[in-house]
């Protein structure tokens, strides 16, 4: 991130190229998802665990590099 501060997710939204795209590829024809909602990840700086499994598979259908590690804080994850 540029501000030197830790926000998986910022990173993993900015990898989807913002809020509005990762609404869009979280949205599917049985739910909605608002930018308001995915804006609140952002501010809140995590993502809740019931939407990791739905991005890592919309990551992955829009050949975005993404996994479990991208939603956690650095040091959490071991290398």
């Amino acid at each position: 991130m540029s501000n030197n501060e830790t926000n998986p997710a910022a990173d993993v939204v900015a990898k989807f190229g913002g809020l509005t795209g990762t609404a869009r590829a979280l949205s599917g024809p049985t739910k909605q998802y608002a930018v308001s909602t995915v804006q609140g990840w952002v501010e809140r700086k995590r993502i809740p665990q019931e939407h990791w499994e739905p991005l890592i598979k919309a990551a992955k259908a829009a050949e975005i590099d993404l996994s479990v590690a991208d939603f956690l804080p650095p040091g959490l994850v071991a290398a």
